[in-house]
């Protein structure tokens, strides 16, 4: 008689992001020597993948709401002789929107005993603009900054993180990349230049369980020199 097999999450982050990738590993505690066995991944009692291996294999899912339900696995051998099912792995992903941030906030919740992993969603940083000595007056299309005076560019994010960078696009490059500080940075310009004007945008970036994560751009904020 075969002995149940034992299935578990190898993903090693704490934090996971929709879309990527978890693993699921089916280990027989009894392997047959020189023997392989046919390994089954069920989710929802339905056949959703099948491997042969000696001892253990490895299945791999990126994260989706297709993928929500209760998981286990079984092997057996030529014979047909069936093993019992494994333990049960359970994926719940739930949704919430937040009219704060561009586009659905994903909640992937992984429950594997007392195993819990979330995703990691950040707001849509704002742009701002300011002019120390009052020399910019406000376009059709954004702030017009007279030449040769300074600006400063401000982004800030609301985000339950702590510290992060900005980094300051202008088009569709990096221009400039500062720390944050109390969610937010300020990008000064000393003196206001052609070269200077463009569109700017802002995206926050910040460090959770030793992954980097970035929040959408900025609306574009268009400097133009007079």
């Amino acid at each position: 008689e075969l002995q149940m097999p034992t299935l578990s999450l190898t993903s090693t982050h704490a934090v996971v992001s929709h879309g990527e990738n978890i693993q699921f590993r089916c280990t027989t505690p009894k392997p047959r020597c020189s023997a392989n066995a046919e390994f089954q991944l069920f989710g929802n009692g339905l056949s959703v993948s099948s491997q042969t291996h000696i001892s253990s294999v490895t299945f791999n899912h990126n994260v989706d709401v297709s993928h929500q339900g209760s998981y286990s696995c079984q092997y057996s051998y030529q014979n047909n002789i069936k093993s019992p099912y494994s333990n049960t792995v359970n994926i719940t992903v739930e949704f919430s929107s937040n009219p704060n941030q561009t586009h659905l906030n994903t909640i992937i919740k992984v429950f594997n005993n007392t195993r819990k992993v979330q995703a990691v969603n950040l707001q849509q940083p704002n742009i701002s603009h300011s002019a120390p000595d009052g020399q910019f007056v406000v376009g059709s299309q954004g702030p017009v900054i007279t030449r040769g005076h300074s600006f400063t560019i401000i982004c800030s994010t609301e985000s339950p993180y702590p510290g992060g960078s900005f980094h300051l696009f202008r088009g569709s490059g990096i221009s400039r990349s500062e720390s944050a500080v109390n969610h937010s940075s300020s990008f000064s310009f000393p003196e206001a230049d052609y070269s200077h004007e463009g569109n700017y945008s802002c995206v926050y970036e910040v460090s959770v369980s030793s992954r980097s994560f970035r929040s959408s751009a900025s609306e574009l904020l268009l400097i133009t020199i007079t």
